[in-house]
């Protein structure tokens, strides 16, 4: 055992006590974290607008302290931008601005401090250390290299301090136990172009002793689909290196395609963030039976639960980083919503989260709705945006409900999607949806496969069997993609984009086969 596997897995030991207690008292402990944060900011321009030194309370928080969403932050946002110094949001001085990927709109540049810049990395940390803990071989995975699919840490500047995105700012302050483990650098994370990228990170992939893969979910499945049915060929003539030549011509079949599992056959850890991956578990467990598909939950402004307990469903909120609330998502988009305590919500509904963290968010409407698998500890799932529907005949599908449909299609029919988006058009006076999807056959059985998509469909969603049944909404067909959707949109805005699994343009038919 090499000196730095000792240490991590000695560290791994010592914080599982830590995370345990944690996970018994997640109410306790995010009650102390809200009034650790109120006093650290109660000189501030916010924290004296509302009166943080006062409140001793989690009710008077609520009474006191107004919802708000980023539009109403954007004033604060602009103050800081002036003053980084400290003062406004925060006591702490801004030390970057993190780049979102405007899956809502306009991207935004929001500050980050450096207590703020820890509390994320203490997240991402439990999720590893669990992880590590959860079994005796998952500590193998520091025997080799874990690549981090990153963008650039510094695009732009505001007024002295760097603008960059997520995953290139946490990857710059890692630890730096973690840093030694980890590849590419900046170098590869600072290209912007899509296909180069792709083919950097190919020409690592085909060297390096493989255990993990990390960082921008999207690119990383992209990858993985280039690497199976692209890159061979081309990596049999790239590489010079006749070790890593010959690694891939082991791996190489007849048809010019990949065997990305003999190719990585150290592959243990895939962590997930930013996009449900359920659908594509039927791909990613067939093509890496010994892969454990580890979930995170977090967004520039924090990292809010990962997957702790495996094999429990869900992920389990980290109440030592923040303080949530909730509201029921029928009453999401009241003026006046309802907000419910942790304490108060139940396994199986879902809601819209609202956060305090010590980065300056306080009742903060992050726009994201959630289930509940548990309350003990409290676990959640199916992170979706809010009001993201589309509702042709009074069926209102959201972004979960596709989710869902699609992962128990893949389920019961064994098809292993690597990439598709559900299209809602109406033509000819009726509205009907289209799944498009890139399978990684061509076994899959179209009518068996939108049969179950529709079973599945109706059993969440009691308005789309209605509007089916009654004829007010036509039958869904199933139109195969000749390439991945989700290459065409980064090509169309940026790297950190999220992938559409609901829309309304028909831009994706030019995409499918006729």
């Amino acid at each position: 055992m090499t000196m730095l596997k000792r240490l991590v897995k000695m560290v791994a030991e010592k914080k599982a006590h830590a995370i345990d207690k944690m996970l018994e008292h997640q109410q306790e402990v995010m009650e102390s974290k809200l009034t650790s944060i109120l006093r650290r900011h109660h000189d501030t321009v916010y924290g004296r607008k509302y009166g943080f030194e006062s409140i001793r309370t989690a009710e008077q928080y609520a009474e006191r302290v107004p919802l708000v969403d980023a539009e109403k932050l954007r004033p604060y946002f602009g103050m800081t931008y002036v003053d980084p110094k400290g003062g406004i949001l925060t006591k702490d001085p801004v030390i970057w601005y993190l780049q979102t990927s405007g899956t809502t709109g306009h991207p935004k540049r929001v500050p980050i401090t450096r207590p703020g810049l820890k509390d994320s990395s203490r997240g991402s940390a439990m999720t590893w250390m669990s992880f590590i803990n959860a079994e005796e071989e998952n500590a193998d995975i520091l025997d080799g290299t874990l690549v981090t699919f990153g963008a650039a840490s510094v695009l732009d500047w505001v007024n002295g301090i760097p603008v960059g995105y997520a995953t290139g700012v946490y990857a710059r302050h890692q630890n730096r136990l973690f840093q030694r483990l980890i590849k590419p650098g900046e170098d590869i994370f600072n290209i912007t172009d899509m296909d180069t990228k792709m083919r950097a990170y190919a020409r690592i992939l085909a060297t390096e002793n493989v255990t993990g893969l990390q960082g921008i979910t999207t690119l990383s499945l992209s990858l993985i689909r280039r690497m199976q049915d692209q890159y061979g060929p081309w990596l049999a003539e790239e590489l010079s290196n006749s070790e890593g030549r010959n690694r891939i011509l082991a791996s190489l079949d007849d048809e010019g395609r990949l065997d990305v599992s003999q190719l990585w056959p150290n592959l243990r850890l895939f962590l997930a963030s930013g996009i449900d991956t359920t659908p594509y578990k039927v791909w990613m467990t067939k093509t890496f039976p010994n892969l454990s598909v580890v979930e995170i939950y977090g967004a520039s402004e924090g990292v809010f639960a990962g997957q702790l307990l495996e094999p429990q469903e869900g992920m389990q909120l980290f109440a030592n980083t923040h303080y949530f609330e909730f509201i029921r998502e029928n009453d999401a988009n009241e003026p006046n919503p309802a907000v419910i305590p942790l304490s108060e919500v139940k396994v199986g509904s879902r809601y819209e989260i609202v956060l305090t963290n010590i980065q300056g968010y306080y009742r903060y409407r992050l726009g994201d709705v959630m289930t509940f698998t548990s309350t003990d500890p409290y676990s959640v799932s199916r992170i979706s945006r809010r009001g993201k529907v589309v509702n042709l005949s009074g069926e209102k599908v959201s972004d979960a409900h596709a989710s869902i449909a699609m992962s128990e299609a893949c389920r019961r029919t064994g098809a292993q999607v690597v990439d598709y988006t559900l299209l809602g058009v109406i033509e000819n006076g009726i509205g009907h949806y289209t799944i498009a999807a890139l399978f990684r056959d061509d076994s899959v059985d179209s009518i068996e496969f939108v049969q179950t998509f529709e079973e599945s469909m109706m059993s969440i969603n009691p308005e789309f069997r209605v509007v089916r049944e009654v004829g007010a909404l036509g039958p869904t067909v199933l139109k195969r993609l000749k390439v991945p959707y989700f290459d065409e949109v980064v090509k169309q805005s940026h790297l950190q984009a999220k992938p559409h699994c609901l829309t309304t343009s028909k831009d994706v038919l030019s995409l499918c086969e006729s």
